[in-house]
């Protein structure tokens, strides 16, 4: 399960900022459309994981990202915020029975349909901060609104083939 993890982190890391960072759609010389997979890591984390370790490692993969793309905190900032709201999220799809204590946040353990509403939130505060605190002002909300509406399908879709290709498990 570490080794998973550790290599997941990796991976997410390296295909985040090689290969989705160059991606970015828009017109009128602005881009509204990216494509984040980071988030994911901190969404497959198994679900006894201790919330100070989930900050802590959204906050590491999150400067991971910074790093390599020169933008100073921003991405940290926003997978830090995204660890921190994932047990309210976790408690907002909760299965009416609960969670098995050895369930894990994958389709084999709680079915598709609970696996798209949990990564669609967990997208959606990812989003909504990162783009909040790249803009750092409520006055471009139309364009804060309008990026996270284009970039949470946009993400959905590549993390759903993610998902289908590698399959995670614990």
């Amino acid at each position: 399960m570490l080794i998973n993890n550790v290599l997941r982190f990796v991976l997410l890391l390296v295909a985040q900022v090689f290969v989705f960072n160059q991606i970015a759609w828009g017109w009128s010389g602005k881009d509204f459309l990216f494509v984040f997979v980071y988030p994911l890591f901190v969404a497959l984390l198994p679900l006894r994981t201790p919330r100070p370790l989930v900050i802590l490692l959204g906050f590491l993969l999150g400067l991971g990202v910074d790093f390599f793309s020169e933008t100073l905190g921003l991405h940290a900032g926003a997978l830090t915020f995204t660890a921190y709201c994932r047990p309210l999220i976790l408690r907002l799809v909760r299965p009416r029975d609960g969670y098995n204590i050895k369930a894990n946040p994958t389709t084999e353990d709680l079915g598709s349909g609970w696996m798209f509403r949990y990564l669609s939130l967990v997208l959606l505060a990812h989003l909504l901060a990162f783009f909040l605190l790249q803009t750092f002002s409520v006055l471009f909300l139309t364009d804060i609104i309008v990026k996270t509406l284009l970039s949470l399908p946009a993400s959905l879709l590549v993390l759903g083939a993610l998902i289908l290709i590698f399959n995670p498990r614990a």
